[in-house]
């Protein structure tokens, strides 16, 4: 359980400043929205989905299975934010956040698998 703490604190800061940002209607969160093509409907069922995968990656340091299956939500998010970002044209820098955010998913998933 040691080095998984790592990942997920990192995972579950990120994901709560995220599902806080969709919440709130944050002017930046709605830009990227717009940016992506993503309808607000959808945009607040991804929020709700950020929202899961922190309560699953906190449960998780007490039932590791439930973390890993939290964690492998999370990277499937995040592989879908790479591609609506890739599908508008939206790369390089632009595309770091969702990339380290999906490198981080697998490596909690994978610390919660070895513990």
């Amino acid at each position: 359980m040691g080095w998984v703490l790592i990942p997920v604190v990192l995972l579950t800061v990120a994901l709560t400043a995220s599902c806080l940002r969709k919440a709130r209607h944050a002017p930046a969160s709605i830009r990227l929205r717009d940016q992506l093509l993503v309808a607000p409907r959808l945009w607040r069922a991804i929020g709700l989905l950020e929202g899961a995968a922190v309560l699953g990656l906190l449960v998780g340091l007490f039932r590791p299975l439930l973390g890993a299956a939290a964690a492998a939500g999370t990277a499937l998010l995040m592989l879908g934010a790479i591609l609506a970002h890739v599908r508008v044209g939206l790369g390089g820098r632009r595309l770091l956040a969702p990339a380290a955010l999906l490198t981080t998913a697998v490596a909690a998933g994978v610390g919660f698998v070895m513990s």
